[in-house]
């Protein structure tokens, strides 16, 4: 049976194709589907990593803040 975590695994790549998807509308540059889906798979990544780990949770809890404002920022340059 498959766990919690395999099912959040599913999600993340279900996000990706969907987002690839959503790219064959008119509307919708491939750049731009890929994005909204990296965004559903960050925020599942989010939830993996930080608010409900596999292990001990860690004492700082501003780690996961910069973490993810850290990736934001990556993101963001990255784009542009």
């Amino acid at each position: 049976m498959a766990s919690y975590y395999d099912w959040l695994l599913a999600v993340i790549a279900a996000a990706m194709i969907a987002g690839a998807g959503a790219s064959v509308h008119s509307a919708v540059a491939l750049h731009q589907g890929l994005a909204g889906g990296s965004l559903v798979s960050t925020l599942v990544l989010y939830e993996i990593l930080f608010r409900n780990p596999p292990t001990e949770p860690t004492r700082s809890p501003t780690a996961a803040s910069v973490a993810v404002g850290v990736g934001w920022l990556l993101t963001a340059v990255l784009m542009y």
